[in-house]
């Protein structure tokens, strides 16, 4: 399995193990962002959100590199074919 779906899995899988009732949103914003107040919250939302976003990005331009060098490589050896095949004389 690859590390992103690892990490893509956890939390379902916590979420799941643990009873809806008891988990307190409250207590457990207090204890990340030292307090549970939405107007305190705009900040530290905001920086995630930021972070999930530029994650996305990020992944988003790997994959699109190694696929464009995939199809680089592959029009490159399709190229290689022809040229053979020309200088063979079988077109």
């Amino acid at each position: 399995m690859r590390l992103s779906s690892a990490f893509a899995a956890l939390p379902a899988v916590l979420m799941t193990a643990v009873p809806a009732h008891a988990v307190d949103f409250n207590a457990l914003l207090k204890q990340v962002f030292g307090s549970s107040d939405p107007k305190d919250l705009g900040g530290p939302i905001f920086v995630l959100i930021g972070l999930f976003a530029l994650l996305f990005f990020w992944g988003a331009l790997r994959i699109g590199k190694k696929r464009q060098r995939r199809m680089i490589e592959n029009y490159n050896a399709d190229m290689k074919d022809y040229s053979t095949r020309l200088r063979r004389g079988k077109s």
